[in-house]
């Protein structure tokens, strides 16, 4: 093979894994941003990290990764919540919700609208009703009486999606 060749070969083999490799990591960083259920932003304060048929998998919140059972029928198993106010990961085990308070960051998005122009209503949304998670029943009591909704573990919240 002459020196050309070869040094044309080597180019196009580096441009191709370069392009590759962006690829994946194109398709990497947007699984860990978007909600794999309802393909919604993952938020900050709610993100929640499930092991789906054995796959670690991100949601945007507890809603979306609880429901995800009942939707798809694979083993759902939520790993890693997110405290709502502080933004520090959180085992389940040991945390507390809010669940159907006024608060819910899932449906602070654009509306959908029909090709007319018109409003479309939703019949369902996965996320809702909101499920907020915090690191102490105190606190979440606490913003249960400012924003309302029931205050329980998520550990009994969790079991209530496993029927």
């Amino acid at each position: 093979m002459k020196p050309k060749s070869l040094i044309a070969l080597l180019f196009a083999v580096l441009v191709l894994g370069a392009l590759g490799y962006s690829g994946w990591r194109y398709v990497a960083e947007r699984e860990t941003h978007s909600c794999k259920a309802c393909s919604r932003p993952v938020h900050e304060h709610s993100r929640t990290v499930a092991l789906v048929d054995g796959k670690r998998t991100s949601y945007c919140c507890p809603a979306c990764a609880l429901s995800e059972r009942l939707q798809s029928g694979k083993p759902v198993e939520v790993i890693e919540l997110t405290d709502h106010l502080s933004g520090r990961k959180l085992q389940p085990a040991g945390a507390f919700v809010v669940r159907n308070s006024d608060v819910n960051p899932c449906l602070q998005h654009q509306p959908a609208v029909s090709p007319d122009q018109q409003p479309m209503y939703s019949q369902f949304d996965r996320c809702s009703p909101s499920i907020l998670v915090f690191a102490s029943r105190t606190v979440a009591e606490g913003f249960s009486q400012q924003h309302g909704g029931q205050v329980l573990p998520f550990s009994d919240l969790a079991s209530q999606y496993q029927r």
